[in-house]
């Protein structure tokens, strides 16, 4: 809910990342439920820096935020990705690649269950990323980083 600490946003985060999973593992919905979990997984990282900046509760800003992701490619990659589905299209980039997007994915129809499986791959200055991986990655890095403050 609006007005709650950041630890709601944080929350989200693990919420969606188990999205993507069940996404990869198999879940009710079609391709254009399995993008939007998908999506909704990177504008919620994404925005984490946004919740811990405007927390008063805490020492992190969003400059600390933005250093963080400047330090890492798996966190350009999601601003990139939550700006672009944000948006429809990406003015500026983290990763220098103002193409950068969800450019396919290969889907198994588990006939007879109303499920299906989705791997999505990310396209970024001329690599291919598995999107799941990207998501494991970045909250692999947030993690580091609310620990090395003590908050998680």
């Amino acid at each position: 809910m609006l007005g709650q600490g950041w630890e709601s946003q944080w929350d989200r985060v693990g919420r969606r990342l188990e999205d993507v999973r069940a996404v990869y593992e198999g879940a009710p919905g079609g391709t254009d439920v399995a993008v939007d979990r998908v999506l909704s997984f990177f504008e919620a990282v994404y925005h984490l820096k946004d919740w811990l900046g405007n927390d008063p509760t805490v020492q992190v800003t969003k400059a600390n935020g933005d250093e963080l992701i400047d330090k890492h490619q798996v966190l350009q990659l999601c601003a990139d990705l939550a700006n672009g589905s944000k948006h429809l299209k990406l003015d500026r980039t983290r990763t220098g690649d103002i193409s950068t997007t969800v450019a396919r994915n290969d889907v198994e129809v588990l006939v007879g269950t109303g499920s299906s499986r989705h791997r999505f791959y990310v396209a970024s200055g001329g690599t291919e990323y598995d999107a799941r991986q990207i998501a494991e990655d970045a909250v692999t890095e947030w993690e580091r980083f609310l620990s090395r403050r003590g908050l998680v």
